[in-house]
């Protein structure tokens, strides 16, 4: 079409047309304007299609971070659950002898707990693709941040205080303690049983524990599988809507 033009506009110039070839000059220069407009409209709609996929991708990517998070808070519940029966036996001074003769699960009070590490590999990716690309947050990158932000840190703050709180307990048992060793194979033998009922500073640990880990811990792990639920609903509905 371009050398169309020139040709034409160089007959012009032969013939002494002047006005005209100024006409067929200006149409080829509204031509090629018009085709750099429409390369960059293009390029914008490829730019921003390939942006959204991108997203879409992460969304996913949060979206099964979420899935495998719920299942692990499940089995960390379910395995916690069932043992603060006991610390409350030992916090409000219940238990017999008997008690924890016939016990499969009383050894494992101030022992240790379920460890959870939240997955952030997605929420990582959106980070970073909002910060590329500037990006005005939407309200499901608002939301999904602030359960990362608020929750995950509260999670990892009550991991914390778990661990320092079980390592200060176990540190001077494991140095003085002959039985200690039995208990990670659920043996009590009967000086651990007497131990059990009469040390205080088993009982004030176990009611530290028990604040930290039925107070806290497990309470911030329901209510992250809860909100995590409900994003994964808006997540599907956005990549639905998309």
């Amino acid at each position: 079409m371009i050398k169309f033009f020139r040709k034409i506009r160089k007959n012009l110039l032969i013939k002494g047309k002047t006005t005209q070839y100024l006409k067929y000059a200006i149409g080829e220069i509204v031509l090629v304007v018009i085709g750099i407009l429409i390369a960059l409209q293009i390029n914008n709609l490829n730019e921003k299609r390939n942006q959204q996929n991108t997203l879409q991708n992460i969304y996913k990517s949060i979206k099964s971070d979420l899935q495998e998070d719920i299942k692990n808070i499940d089995n960390v519940i379910e395995v916690s659950i069932p043992l603060e029966k006991d610390y409350l036996a030992i916090i409000n001074q219940t238990w017999k002898k008997r008690d924890l003769k016939n016990c499969s699960t009383c050894w494992a009070v101030n022992m240790g707990y379920a460890d959870l590490k939240i997955r952030q590999n997605g929420i990582n990716l959106l980070l970073d693709y909002n910060k590329i690309n500037n990006t005005t947050k939407d309200s499901l990158t608002l939301v999904i941040y602030s359960l990362y932000n608020d929750l995950v840190n509260d999670i990892h703050v009550d991991l914390e205080e778990l661990k320092k709180d079980t390592q200060q307990f176990l540190i001077p048992i494991a140095d003085s303690q002959p039985w200690f060793a039995n208990l990670g194979k659920g043996l009590m033998s009967d000086e651990f049983i007497e131990y059990a009922l009469t040390d205080v500073r088993y009982r004030n640990y176990a009611t530290m524990i028990h604040y930290i880990l039925y107070g806290k811990y497990i309470p911030d792990l329901v209510e992250f599988k809860s909100k995590g639920e409900e994003i994964i609903s808006l997540i599907d509905k956005k990549l639905e809507n998309d």
